[in-house]
């Protein structure tokens, strides 16, 4: 897979020089590097935007298919036993807040943008 930020910059820097070519705009080809260089917040944030990354590293494909998997389940009339269900609702009404707080401590760290902008 070719990286989405190359590809990006290789364009800001086709589409840059084709303006600055023609004779009536006051900008040179030496400048161009410098005005892609300016473009790159705007590179950066498009390439963020594209949600380059694998199915398999993403947090929405898993935790749909922990849902999906959970349906499936139910579907399929897959019980457990009368004795352990009680244990088991018990564990899970335990870790939920738990799983909750650590899971959004580690979108926190994760995040690339600051919060609030």
């Amino acid at each position: 897979m070719s990286d989405p930020k190359a590809q990006i910059t290789a364009q800001a820097y086709g589409l840059v020089t084709s303006a600055v070519t023609p004779a009536s705009v006051p900008a040179t080809v030496d400048a161009v590097p410098t005005i892609v260089k300016a473009l790159t917040p705007l590179i950066d944030q498009l390439v963020n935007s594209t949600n380059s990354e694998p199915f398999y590293q993403s947090r929405v494909f898993w935790g749909s298919t922990v849902a999906a998997v959970g349906v499936g389940l139910n579907y399929f009339h897959v019980d457990f036993p009368a004795a352990i269900q009680g244990q088991v609702t018990d564990a899970i009404m335990a870790l939920i807040p738990i799983a909750g707080s650590l899971y959004a401590l580690y979108g926190r760290f994760k995040a690339k943008k600051p919060i609030g902008s």
